[in-house]
């Protein structure tokens, strides 16, 4: 089976930023508060999500037959989700325990 080379928006979408680009960003994401910080986390969960799903259609249309890589994605999108909903639940203990608080 011929392996046919990775049109240029898939290497682009499947490419991460510099290091340095990511620290900025976790940077930003803590000295703007707790909001940022969900967002990062929501974001990197749709990224992964996203990456998890080209893998797949490439290995279903023939494209790619690395199917380690697409288990690995499929990992990746599982455990990033993982975290954003652990993410969530935390803050909701917290703002019920705040809420719970008597003055």
């Amino acid at each position: 089976m011929a392996i046919d080379p990775l049109s240029s928006n898939i290497i682009n979408l499947l490419s991460t930023p510099p290091v340095s680009t990511k620290q900025s960003e976790q940077e930003n994401a803590l000295a703007g508060g707790f909001g940022d910080i969900f967002k990062e986390a929501f974001n990197t969960a749709s990224e992964t999500d996203t990456a998890d799903k080209v893998s797949a259609l490439e290995l279903i249309s023939g494209q790619s037959d690395d199917m380690s890589g697409m288990l690995l994605d499929a990992q990746k999108a599982e455990i990033s989700l993982n975290l954003a909903i652990q993410i969530r639940n935390k803050v909701l203990d917290a703002y019920n325990d705040l809420i719970r608080m008597q003055v």
